[in-house]
């Protein structure tokens, strides 16, 4: 047969064939004739290199399988190498199941809520209904920029389940509640270049307390974890993160009073 054939029957191609051969997986054959003649071991040795590589097994491998092995330390290093592939392969189910998982996942919430997000479905359903509100433009700007900000934690798989279990237990009071604090936060920022620092915090800290015991009162266990975990999360990756989504002063100093206050509730503790 020649180089074409031999391609044809294997069910691969000639430019293959030919880098096998550089490999030196493949012999050359005798080309004696003007051409390329290769005969029925050319046919089975490729066709077992087709079926090893097509089980998974790197070409860096291939060789010393092709050959029955030997002795026990032959076999051994066989066995191993297959189970090599064998991990290989099982890693590479669990990420292509993982990635089917969540695009099958923002299949879903395209198709039922046309927003494409990795965020939870309710998460997004809140922030959808506080925007639907008439709040002030500044209001809406800030409530975008959190629920951005969550998606960026999203995308390091960091989101805590709390904050999901938290949001599910919100009723529509409680979101009226929660908008409440928003717009109380904006009436801050509104006045808070006519009040001294002090001031301000007082007012912002009234504010953090309000919202820990609206979270107190809707899930306490999960807002006594998540304030636990807050705690922990005052560091400078963090802040760098908040303060580019925030460049208010209020919503800064709110989030340095929530960290405050979970510092309190853990030495309480």
């Amino acid at each position: 047969m020649r180089a074409q054939q031999l391609a044809s029957v294997a069910g691969t191609t000639v430019r293959t064939i030919r880098y096998y051969h550089e490999r030196g997986l493949l012999g050359v054959p005798d080309g004696a004739s003007g051409w390329r003649s290769y005969g029925f071991a050319h046919l089975t040795r490729l066709m077992r290199i087709r079926w090893l590589v097509d089980s998974g097994v790197p070409l860096a491998e291939v060789p010393h399988m092709l050959r029955p092995p030997r002795s026990g330390d032959e076999r051994a290093t066989v066995r191993e190498d297959l189970h090599a592939v064998l991990t290989s392969i099982d890693e590479r189910i669990a990420v292509l199941t993982r990635q089917r998982t969540r695009v099958a996942t923002l299949l879903e919430r395209v198709t039922t809520e046309g927003r494409l997000s990795p965020l939870p479905a309710s998460i997004d359903k809140m922030y959808a209904a506080l925007l639907e509100r008439p709040l002030p433009p500044e209001t809406v700007q800030a409530m975008t920029r959190e629920r951005d900000l969550l998606e960026l934690v999203c995308y390091h798989g960091a989101l805590p389940d709390d904050v999901v279990a938290l949001v599910d237990a919100l009723s529509t009071h409680h979101l009226d509640d929660l908008c409440g604090l928003w717009e109380e936060c904006h009436r801050i920022n509104e006045s808070a270049d006519g009040i001294s620092k002090a001031a301000l915090q007082e007012e912002v800290a009234a504010v953090v307390r309000r919202t820990v015991d609206l979270g107190d009162a809707v899930a306490p266990d999960a807002t006594r974890r998540l304030l636990a975990r807050t705690a922990t999360l005052d560091r400078p990756a963090v802040r760098t993160a908040v303060d580019l989504a925030y460049p208010s002063v209020v919503y800064r100093e709110f989030m340095r009073g929530f960290v405050a206050v979970a510092r309190e509730r853990g030495a309480g503790s």
